[in-house]
């Protein structure tokens, strides 16, 4: 069976599984792991290059009725 996610769909899996881990840090310092915060910043960079990169792709999606 082929997989019939577009580039943008597979992007935008990306980000939710990012955003999951992201929020399973966060809790983690909540809770006093220390070492999740190293991975939560790296998580928060990843994030934010590929939102900006989601952005710029939906930016260029052309526009109109069909």
């Amino acid at each position: 069976m082929q997989d019939s996610l577009t580039p943008i769909d597979t992007s935008f899996e990306r980000w939710t599984q990012l955003s999951d881990a992201y929020e399973q840090h966060l809790l983690h310092m909540k809770q006093g792991d220390e070492k999740a915060r190293a991975e939560a910043i790296r998580l928060g960079r990843e994030l934010d290059a590929l939102t900006r990169l989601l952005s710029r792709n939906q930016a260029r999606r052309p526009r109109g009725g069909g």
